[in-house]
């Protein structure tokens, strides 16, 4: 087993149901409502207190996050962040539901050899700035995202590079060119 196989199998920490009971009739409650856009495996009430992941499928992460705002009142947005899984990559939305007190995490796993998914920019406008922080570091597109643009990479940063994926290996040392990155004087 590879140590990304490895990661995978061990990062899910389901928590028992007692002591969870919120977080058990929540995740319930949106099973229910998004039969079609859940993957059961990988879904699960966390161990750590206030904690859900749902694995979703990709293309129907609009329909989920309009579902969560229309029927949880889900507007507290906190990040968008990547993971690179070998074959696949993975782009995880995380919202709180505040009237819960529930941290609630989307996961989207996409080929590598096409890492797209729709856009969620225009429901949530907080997601705008860092669904292109994920393109650029990932290579994680969202179709239909209003304004692609650079976030974290220079103007110049070459094509299809995309520095937080795990084969990634600065073919031209660009980060130890870096002002912030590379060698510190005195190091």
């Amino acid at each position: 087993m590879s140590d990304i196989e490895a990661e995978k199998i061990t990062e899910h920490h389901p928590a028992p149901r007692e002591g969870h009971e919120a977080e058990y009739e929540l995740l319930e409650e949106i099973m229910d409502g998004l039969k079609d856009s859940i993957i059961e495996e990988g879904t699960y009430v966390h161990k750590q207190p206030r904690r859900i992941f749902v694995q979703i499928h990709p293309e129907k992460i609009r329909n989920v996050v309009q579902h969560m705002i229309d029927k949880y009142d889900m507007w507290q947005f906190i990040t968008v962040s990547g993971r690179d899984l070998g074959d696949d990559l993975q782009a995880c939305y995380h919202f709180v539901i505040n009237d819960r007190k529930i941290a609630i995490t989307f996961r989207l796993d996409v080929p590598r050899n096409k890492p797209e998914h729709p856009t969620i920019s225009d429901l949530v406008p907080a997601a705008e700035f860092i669904e292109n922080e994920v393109r650029e570091l990932f290579g994680i597109v969202q179709v239909g995202h209003p304004n692609v643009r650079r976030i974290e990479l220079p103007e110049d940063w070459p094509a299809n590079e995309y520095p937080m994926r795990k084969d990634w290996e600065d073919p031209r040392s660009l980060m130890k060119k870096s002002r912030t990155t590379g060698p510190k004087e005195g190091a």
